[in-house]
């Protein structure tokens, strides 16, 4: 819909370029209009952000900061630029300042600065501003620059001001947000000032803009910085989507919890207490206890839906493994069940891969699915999808001050925050997410879900401290008995044992569906091929685990879910053995008749326990763990001390030993993880680094303001993952043909993920180097085998003589 008054006058001023098989570009007045079209939508999605952070005219500040913030673009250099005549080389925002002080008789000092804030950022970070115009070269920079403004092209500016602003307002409804007519100065003199004195004013809102910068950088109301975010997150959110052409975002989810359970449900079956409970307690953070099965996920939905009288801004459902979140993408866009395709996104280091691959499988051609991918990456970053399947690492880039951050926390406020099994992060990685996760809830107005199976002690009284004032809720105790479908036994011996490989052999000749639990890759690589040793076919064995290039990895995944999910009909299923890491452990809607696993953790035993007997439909079904090895493998109980490596593990060993053939009851779990933690060493350990950590995030985000990323951060961040991706050497060919077709999408296909430590022990060794192709660098290609169903193997080299 088009206003009533429009600034036809300056349909040759552009303000983008034109597109492909394009004759002109977009005017800067429909630009503009679209940056406010969508400010509109963001306020219409958070109509109670000025009460959040104290400032009542929050919107009527962001509106004229729209208004103006693209004006610089007038300039003749950037007309050009953009009809393909050549590199400008000024920054347009510099030059729209000049026009902050036609409005200077209507506003006061600190709005003026709120606006030179919001214009001059919402490109380039305060620092590289400063840089480009702090010390003016002779001669200066800004008397070019504002030399080419053409008067008629700044009179038709003040025109556009003066006759369209109020259309405009009313247009899009924003009077009822506070949005108001700013008196300009007179025409004639406001457009003679630009002309003569318009470089004298960009350089004096250039210096007051360095000096806000730099007193924020000072002790500061933590209002006033939560507003100063918004105010850059918000005007680059709708900058961008206006560029990406994002016509229309889409509504919140606004539907009752009980339209929702009516969906889910069977005939005849009722929703659970504590999914009731959860229900209720919308608009409070909650803690959650339940039974895996029990329908946590559910519950935590319905808390996030409340009656459905006042949606949710946003919802994040956080899961900490990638396979976890594509199943969770995969069931929440479900349209019967979920909530459709358009309002579910997923955000993980390879999100862009993953709707591919599901893109492909809707029978369009490889180019028609990787443009559609790189828009729907497009559309998550852009902040338009109202429910988003993340990793929280995913929210700690902006603890960490990285690019774009301002727009990340804006998107978090008010937001509904799903976090599922937040015993799955070690203490390190927690400590960050608790952190974050207070910020986000005193100064954003966030509330969040916290749920599990398992809540230690002292992991619940960190949640209490993040959480502040919360709901309590836990499964009824006929839950928890009603889900007593386990009986523990402990089995002298590993997993990889012969007697141990054939008992698991003879399960599924015997007909079951078994699941084995590995540790490490290494390890579920060679219990499959025991496995086929001891004569199961391939046809009866499934392997998953991180190591596995992308393509094969989701197909893998699909395979499983095709196969052991809990839909499957208990008499139709095929007998066989699931290999597994620990990507089964969380969210993974699958339902097994027993369990091997080597000894791990408690919290993550019960994880995988609960992929067994899911639906209580089988009785009680014996679940098996091997009583070694038991120095965590390197993976659990990590320590410089070689005796005191996987101390967890031998707890819980201890633990368990104490319920050894009894039925697991998943009332009692909790007294057993406190006794566990209640170890002198595990106790101090624990708590000693999660203190250490906990600090350094509460100094990161004490220090957190807008205007400026970090580069510095930005590798701490990346320090925090163990993870180089790769292309297995037999893939090189493939990988560098797509690359030189411009198919990074399909390419990526071929990646598989390492530790940093492997591929530096590559490196070394000399077998790795990077894939070239004409021009284009592209990931790092290693000699090693690949195999379509073992995945990588790092214990042999492929032999090319190219390598020699």
């Amino acid at each position: 819909m088009q206003p009533a008054a429009w600034p036809d006058w300056l349909d040759s001023t552009w303000g983008k370029s034109a597109g492909k098989g394009e004759q002109r570009g977009e005017s800067l007045a429909q630009h503009t209009w679209l940056v406010i079209s969508r400010l509109a939508d963001l306020q219409r999605l958070r109509p109670d952000l000025p009460q959040l952070v104290g400032v009542p005219k929050l919107w009527h500040y962001l509106f004229w900061t729209c208004m103006l913030h693209d004006f610089g673009k007038a300039a003749q250099g950037f007309q050009d630029m953009l009809r393909g005549k050549g590199r400008w080389g000024q920054r347009h925002e510099v030059l729209s300042l000049i026009f902050v002080d036609w409005l200077a008789g209507s506003t006061t000092d600190d709005e003026q600065r709120w606006l030179v804030a919001g214009i001059a950022s919402h490109h380039r970070d305060a620092k590289t501003i400063d840089e480009l115009y702090h010390d003016l070269a002779d001669p200066d920079p800004l008397v070019g620059m504002v030399a080419e403004l053409a008067p008629e092209i700044v009179d038709g500016l003040w025109r556009w001001l003066d006759e369209c602003a109020a259309a405009w307002i009313t247009a899009l409804d924003l009077e009822q947000a506070g949005v108001t007519l700013l008196a300009l100065h007179e025409r004639t003199n406001a457009v003679w000032q630009v002309g003569q004195q318009g470089a004298a004013q960009a350089r004096a809102r250039l210096q007051q803009y360095r000096r806000f910068v730099t007193r924020l950088s000072q002790p500061t109301a933590r209002s006033l910085v939560a507003f100063l975010t918004l105010v850059r997150g918000l005007t680059t959110s709708a900058d961008h989507m206006a560029s990406a052409h994002v016509m229309e975002m889409p509504a919140p989810v606004q539907e009752a919890w009980m339209s929702l359970a009516a969906r889910i449900l069977k005939p005849g079956q009722e929703p659970y207490t504590h999914q009731e409970k959860s229900a209720s307690a919308y608009g409070t953070s909650t803690i959650l206890v339940a039974p895996t099965g029990s329908g946590k996920t559910e519950a935590a939905l319905y808390w996030a839906l409340g009656d459905g009288t006042k949606p949710a801004a946003r919802i994040f459902y956080a899961l900490p493994y990638q396979a976890s979140m594509n199943a969770m993408f995969d069931r929440l866009k479900d349209e019967a069940k979920g909530f459709g395709e358009r309002a579910v996104g997923v955000q993980h280091g390879r999100a862009l891969q993953a709707m591919y691959a599901r893109l492909m499988n809707q029978e369009s051609t490889p180019k028609q699915a990787a443009g559609a991918a790189s828009w729907e990456k497009n559309i998550n970053t852009l902040n338009a999808r109202p429910i988003k399947v993340f990793s929280p690492y995913q929210m700690l880039k902006a603890m960490f001050q990285l690019r774009g951050f301002e727009a990340m926390l804006t998107d978090y406020a008010q937001a509904a925050f799903i976090f599922d099994e937040i015993h799955a992060y070690e203490p390190e990685r927690l400590a960050l997410i608790l952190a974050l996760v207070k910020y986000l809830r005193e100064d954003y107005g966030a509330r969040f879900f916290m749920m599990s199976a398992t809540f230690p002690r002292l992991i619940r009284s960190k949640l209490q401290d993040a959480l502040g004032i919360y709901k309590p809720i836990e499964a009824d105790e006929t839950v928890f008995q009603q889900f007593r479908r386990h009986r523990l036994h402990l089995l002298d011996g590993e997993l990889i044992d012969p007697l141990s490989i054939q008992r698991i052999a003879d399960e599924v000749r015997a007909g079951k569906q078994v699941l084995v639990c590995a540790n490490t890759v290494a390890r579920a690589q060679q219990v499959q091929a025991a496995l086929q040793q001891a004569g199961l076919p391939d046809n009866q064995l499934l392997l998953i685990h991180s190591r596995y290039i992308f393509r094969d990895r989701n197909e893998r995944e699909q395979r499983i879910r095709d196969l052991c999910g809990v839909d499957a009909p208990l008499e139709q299923r095929t007998p066989l053995a699931l290999i597994a890491t620990q990507v089964v452990e969380v969210s993974l809607n699958i339902d097994l008749a027993t369990i091997y696993s080597e000894p791990a953790p408690l919290e993550a035993l019960l994880q995988r326990f609960g992929r067994v007997n899911r639906q209580c439909k089988r009785g009680i079904c014996p679940v098996y763990v091997f009583r070694l090895p038991n120095d965590g493998q390197g993976v659990y109980g990590r320590h410089k001390n070689a005796d005191k490596r996987g101390h967890i593990v031998r707890v819980t060993l201890g633990e368990l030993e104490a319920h050894d053939c009894d039925e697991v009851d998943e009332a009692a779990i909790n007294v057993w993880l406190d006794r566990i933690y209640d170890d002198a060493e595990l106790s101090e350990q624990w708590e000693t680094t999660y203190q250490q950590i906990a600090a350094d995030a509460i100094r990161l985000l004490t220090g957190l303001r807008p205007f400026n990323s970090d580069d510095q951060k930005e590798d701490q961040f990346e320090a925090m993952f163990d993870n180089v991706e790769i292309v297995p050497a037999r893939f090189e060919q493939q990988y560098v043909t797509l690359l030189m077709n411009d198919e990074f999408i399909e390419a990526s296909n071929y990646l598989v993920g390492i530790s940093k430590q492997k591929f530096a022990m590559l490196r070394d060794k000399g077998l790795v180097r990077r894939a070239e192709a004409e021009g284009k660098r592209g990931a790092w290609v290693a000699k090693l085998e690949y195999d379509d169903g073992i995945g990588l193997m790092f214990d042999s080299t492929s032999h090319d003589r190219d390598w020699d």
